[in-house]
């Protein structure tokens, strides 16, 4: 951001909260209405967990009156004429809901099994209901020490819904979840609107936040200095501006570049019969109750393939097998590839630096000018390189793991999501990376990604996957990117449309007119050219 647009904003009048004299302040508040969701969209650092908690009434705005913290009165006399002045009128009466980002520490605040603790909450009458929406039948006695990260993102929104609430905050209600619980879940979430009641979510998945949304607010700034939060627009002019970068009720760029997503041509046979192709048999693995089969495909070089796909369907165990680390049932026939991996949990208790991390793993790489220009820059490495392993953020060590796959000389690349603990910015920016590498060293990608904005940019070709769940799975041979996401979405019983000026994937409420024509017409995704 231009240092006269941080002076333009930086007014006294408009901070909310400070920390400190030289510690993060939030300008300006998200602004939610009575029976709306209001979705928040903006960079890791920029305010959420602030706003968040201030909406909540866990901390008292302060306006950045450090010496002499401002009362209510004064607070209220802020935020006279707005929405909000209302709000904090009732902050002590309001009963809030909220859901933690960090769902893996919920099993410190709450002992029990599932069941028991949605029954000891079930205001509304509607736990069977919520528990079968949000898959959560198979697990109702199962302790939540002992639930995936997955199983418990779907606990902690079932666990809000079901209390009565004036005021819903969820806060990144996709992590962890597949395509279609991420769907589910912001059906639930919707379904919590009532007209005197407030509802508010932050999330990065776009396609989510504008499935679920009445309007949506953009924060931006510097991270870990400031963030500002804009009023609230309608759900497609409001993603369009923090994709732009450009705020023009304000006249203000907070972004350099607008993020934007080129359409991915479709490849044509001459294309792809010029190119080394890979091929592998079909193959069958079974570990204790769970069995997947793998159906015999072939892939080439300067391509991506993405793995579509419910949770516990066997995509990481694919890839686990294609590097070697998991033996199929039988082995005959199965050829040994050159493989670089970035497992989908990237650990670490290593004591070094980053810099010392690229030199002993990827030592050639990480000095190659070019490298740096199409990997380390883009991804902001040069910012970590003398911070410790075990002192990084969860997205920035995944921004490590991602480095260190690419620069592994290898002709396969196998990548499980991406996109985890990523930014909605920070997923564009990862995504033309691994696009632009592919591309340029003309090597094969296979992705794993629940983002469906990155999965349909990065994606030539998909596998699909069927079957149920953790018991007994099918990996379909690699298809088109049209053909595959019609049957993908096809299972889901969505449809999807692709806005033909930016090229995001947009899905279409249930039900609606675009919906019933789609389904009708067999097109369950639509490239809107």
């Amino acid at each position: 951001m231009l240092d006269q647009d941080w002076t333009r904003i930086a007014s006294d009048k408009d901070t909310t909260h400070r920390y400190g004299p030289k510690s993060f302040k939030l300008l300006r508040l998200p602004i939610p209405k009575p029976g709306q969701v209001l979705g928040i969209v903006g960079n890791n650092g920029t305010g959420k967990t602030t706003a968040f908690r201030v909406l909540y009434g866990k901390k008292k705005p302060n306006l950045g009156r450090l010496n002499n913290p401002p009362d209510w009165t004064e607070i209220l006399d802020h935020f006279k004429g707005t929405e909000l002045q209302t709000y904090f009128s009732r902050i002590e009466d309001l009963k809030v809901m909220t859901t933690l980002q960090n769902v893996h520490c919920i099993p410190k605040y709450l002992q029990g099994n599932v069941g028991q603790l949605l029954s000891r909450v079930d205001a509304r009458g509607m736990k069977q209901e919520l528990a079968a929406e949000l898959e959560l039948i198979p697990i109702m006695d199962r302790e939540l020490g002992s639930l995936s990260a997955g199983e418990l993102q779907r606990f902690a929104i079932a666990f809000a819904a079901l209390q009565n609430a004036d005021v819903y905050l969820f806060d990144e209600p996709s992590s962890f979840l597949d395509v279609k619980q991420r769907l589910k879940a912001a059906q639930v979430i919707r379904s919590l609107v009532r007209p005197k009641n407030y509802v508010v979510v932050a999330d990065h998945d776009l396609c989510v936040l504008e499935y679920l949304s009445d309007s949506i607010c953009c924060l931006y700034g510097r991270p870990g200095e400031y963030g500002v939060a804009t009023l609230p627009f309608s759900v497609r002019e409001g993603i369009d501006i923090f994709l732009a970068g450009f705020l023009p009720t304000e006249n203000l760029r907070f972004r350099d570049e607008p993020l934007k997503l080129a359409e991915t041509p479709q490849e044509n046979a001459e294309e792809i019969e010029t190119r080394a192709s890979h091929k592998y048999p079909t193959m069958t693995m079974t570990r204790g109750n769970f069995r997947l089969k793998v159906l015999e495909g072939e892939f080439t070089d300067s391509q991506i393939i993405v793995m579509l796909g419910r949770n516990g369907t066997g995509k990481s165990t694919f890839l686990y097998m294609l590097a070697g680390h998991l033996k199929p049932d039988s082995v005959e026939g199965i050829p040994k590839f050159n493989v670089s991996h970035k497992p989908q949990i990237f650990g670490t208790t290593f004591q070094c630096n980053v810099r010392s991390m690229l030199h002993s793993r990827i030592r050639e790489s990480y000095t190659d000018p070019q490298f740096i220009s199409d990997v380390m820059k883009p991804l902001l490495i040069k910012k970590l390189m003398d911070k410790k392993l075990v002192n990084l953020s969860s997205g920035e060590l995944h921004k490590v793991a991602l480095t260190v796959c690419l620069g592994k000389p290898a002709d396969i690349y196998l990548i499980d999501e991406p996109s985890s603990y990523l930014d909605s910015e920070q997923c564009i920016v990862v995504s033309k990376v691994i696009k632009r590498f592919i591309r340029r060293t003309k090597k094969t990608a296979l992705v794993v990604e629940h983002d469906f904005i990155m999965a349909t940019y990065l994606a030539d070709r998909v596998i699909v996957y069927d079957g149920e769940p953790s018991v007994d799975c099918v990996a379909n041979s690699p298809q088109s990117l049209l053909t595959g996401m019609n049957l993908f979405l096809s299972r889901l019983d969505l449809t999807c449309r692709r806005d033909p000026t930016n090229f995001l994937p947009r899905f279409n409420k249930l039900e609606s007119t675009e919906d019933r024509e789609q389904k009708s017409a067999g097109c369950h995704y639509y490239l809107d050219d």
